[in-house]
């Protein structure tokens, strides 16, 4: 009986582990060292991209794990397609960006007020998105670049 004890409690502690890792798991308010955006993000990330954590909606904050990634200096993410969809069952983090676009990003220990501007027009999305591997690019997508707030 202790034997199959054991291996419940190894087994509900490796389902916990998974389940954690399978992020993002949204979150409240993000702290860490403030710091000012870089003019040139593939400067400050080498070019390569990370998880950040992004911080939205200050009144009532929720923040999120998801990739970042560089493209011509600009520091970018994206959504699946079907984050605006009528069916999705929850609100997205997208949508919440749209309608509260100051954020905060902390990649590692330094945390970057910005601002997450959706990237719409066709010429300026696709070939960002296209970087990713994307061919063709799908519909739906939300790319957002982040921006130095003013």
């Amino acid at each position: 009986m202790a034997d199959v004890k054991q291996e419940l409690l190894g087994l509900g502690i490796v389902a916990g582990l998974v389940f954690v890792g399978c992020g993002p798991i949204p979150g409240g308010a993000l702290d860490g060292e403030r710091a000012s955006a870089p003019a040139d993000w593939g400067a400050f990330r080498g070019g390569e991209g990370a998880i950040c954590e992004v911080e939205s909606r200050s009144a009532d904050p929720h923040s999120i794990q998801l990739y970042c990634f560089v493209h011509d200096g600009g520091l970018y993410a994206q959504s699946h397609r079907w984050a605006l969809a009528p069916w999705w069952p929850t609100q997205s983090w997208a949508s919440i960006w749209l309608e509260h676009p100051d954020v905060r990003v902390r990649i590692g220990d330094m945390l970057f007020d910005l601002l997450a501007v959706p990237v719409t027009r066709p010429e300026v999305r696709e070939p960002v998105i296209a970087s990713l591997g994307y061919d063709p690019v799908p519909d739906g997508i939300v790319l957002f670049r982040f921006d130095p707030r003013e």
